[in-house]
């Protein structure tokens, strides 16, 4: 019997042995995909950002136009190369070419001619507007990516903003199930005191009503949580609709280090891209000013030509001059007068430039307005923050107090109520504030040009 007990033990152990590797086996198969999913979903706002940067279309975008400016130069400079070119061409006459000499008649021709040649052409001279051409297109392949810095600020201050306003939205969501619990809790009460017969039907009509309320605008942060998950992860590349579980702020900032106005506005003209594209665009017109002064020179090319002419479509039969022949020379091409079409367009260009440089110096003092409007948003905030800290402390000791004068009948129902719509104000007003003095900084960032992920 023993034996038989001791068997059973045996077996049992080894199905729970079996089992137990089994369920370790298909945790651990499965935990590469959930690790992974989970690395996506347990997201902090940094590697949003970098998340972002990495699959979000608009910077696959800028890399194709740069890649489009690229094979721009490589366009241009072939330009300056050689150039080939293969003709070939049939000709049929009714009658057989002639010309008399001393009275006689003396075909000079086949009826039938056929004609092949092979033609290069190197340009020697364009007035510089060839060369001008390729540095222009040099200059693009700069913008393209100045241009891609710009996108990636742009995308950068998008993601935090999203994300921040996502945070915000939970945070308030959570504020909204607070009051709801809070406002059950006092309809409870209210229903106690009346059938006890220590307050008035008021008293539960008005926490009803309060509760219903509350209620109703649960559900429009819920709409809010979901309108900003939609947001982040369309900025991630990611389905609309796909939950994200976005880490919240550990703790918020209490202090602020002083923002130096000047210094700020200095770095931003430093680094912004745009001021940099602006200087390429300028760069740009001189080389364009450059081609339309072209006109006024001639072009000289070098021409080099094999041809074969006969009677056959190979051309290698001729009575009556060469079936191939080889020649070198020169063209040039100078176009005097064209009825003042080169000074208007040297005008019109100059008057580019001149627009320009106006623009650059609106653009400079856009800029400076953007550092010292994010500056005052960032004062602003975290002002905000002080004061709606001690305004939280005070709604909550002023709901704590005011619920226990409820119990003991010496305050009203509409005590109760006004406390708790005071702390749901100052909680949002609390959190609203913290949120957006981290967005403002994330504003004065991009105003400057930083490209800062956390």
């Amino acid at each position: 019997m023993q034996q038989i007990r001791r068997a059973g033990l045996g077996n049992k152990m080894m199905k729970k042995t079996i089992l137990a590797w089994l369920v370790g086996a298909m945790i651990f198969s499965a935990s590469p995909a959930k690790a992974d999913e989970a690395a996506i979903d347990r997201l902090t706002v940094s590697k949003a950002v970098t998340h972002a940067l990495a699959n979000n279309p608009i910077i696959r975008e800028a890399d194709e136009r740069i890649h489009a400016a690229i094979a721009s130069v490589k366009s241009s400079r072939a330009d300056l190369l050689p150039e080939a070119s293969l003709n070939y061409s049939y000709q049929r006459q009714r009658d057989a070419p002639i010309m008399m000499f001393n009275g006689n008649v003396i075909q000079t021709a086949h009826r039938r001619l056929y004609n092949w040649n092979v033609t290069v052409i190197q340009p020697l001279f364009s007035g510089f507007a060839l060369a001008s051409k390729l540095n222009i297109s040099k200059l693009d392949v700069t913008a393209r990516q100045l241009e891609k810095e710009q996108t990636v600020l742009d995308l950068i201050r998008d993601v935090k903003s999203a994300c921040y306003r996502l945070l915000l939205s939970n945070r308030l969501l959570k504020v909204s199930n607070q009051e709801i619990d809070a406002l059950s809790a006092h309809q409870r009460n209210a229903e106690l005191f009346f059938r006890e017969g220590l307050v008035r039907p008021n008293d539960v009509l008005q926490a009803q009503v309060a509760l219903a309320n509350s209620i109703q605008q649960r559900e429009k942060a819920v709409a809010e949580v979901k309108k900003a998950e939609a947001r982040v992860n369309r900025l991630l590349n990611r389905p609309l609709d796909e939950s994200i579980q976005l880490m919240d702020i550990a703790s918020f900032s209490k202090s602020m280090s002083l923002l130096n106005g000047k210094a700020l506005s200095q770095e931003a003209l430093t680094n912004r891209p745009l001021i940099k594209l602006l200087d390429i665009s300028l760069e740009q017109l001189r080389q364009s000013l450059r081609i339309a002064k072209s006109e006024w020179y001639p072009t000289i090319s070098l021409l080099g030509q094999y041809e074969q002419s006969g009677d056959n479509p190979g051309a290698t039969q001729n009575d009556y001059t060469n079936d191939h022949n080889t020649s070198i020379g020169f063209q040039a091409q100078w176009k005097f007068f064209q009825s003042g079409k080169t000074r208007a367009e040297t005008d019109r260009v100059r008057r580019q430039i001149k627009a320009l440089d106006a623009g650059i110096i609106r653009y400079q003092n856009q800029i400076r307005e953007e550092v010292r409007n994010a500056i005052l948003d960032c004062h602003t905030a975290h002002k905000n923050i002080g004061t709606a800290r001690a305004a939280l402390h005070q709604a909550v000791e002023n709901w704590r107090i005011t619920v226990l004068q409820y119990k003991q009948q010496v305050s009203t129902a509409t005590d109760v109520l006004d406390a708790r719509a005071f702390l749901t104000q100052a909680e949002s007003n609390y959190f609203l504030a913290n949120y957006d003095y981290l967005d403002a900084v994330a504003g004065l960032n991009r105003a400057i040009g930083k490209k800062r992920v956390n």
